[in-house]
């Protein structure tokens, strides 16, 4: 069920290791001329702060 490509809830692999998979592939970008852009969000108690009401409509 999960994808080989998440790294949380999965044995032997860990935060440190998804931001060596991110800056690997990166740079893998980079060497290729091409431009890398990274969006990060922090979903941490992000259901605690929307407007309930305004979810529900």
């Amino acid at each position: 069920i999960l994808s080989p490509h998440q790294f949380g809830f999965q044995s032997g692999k860990n935060t440190s290791m998804a931001f060596i998979s991110a800056v690997h592939k990166i740079v893998e970008v980079l060497e290729e001329g091409h431009v890398a852009l990274g969006v990060l969000l922090d979903f941490q108690k992000a259901f605690d702060t929307v407007q309930h009401n305004i979810l529900l409509r």
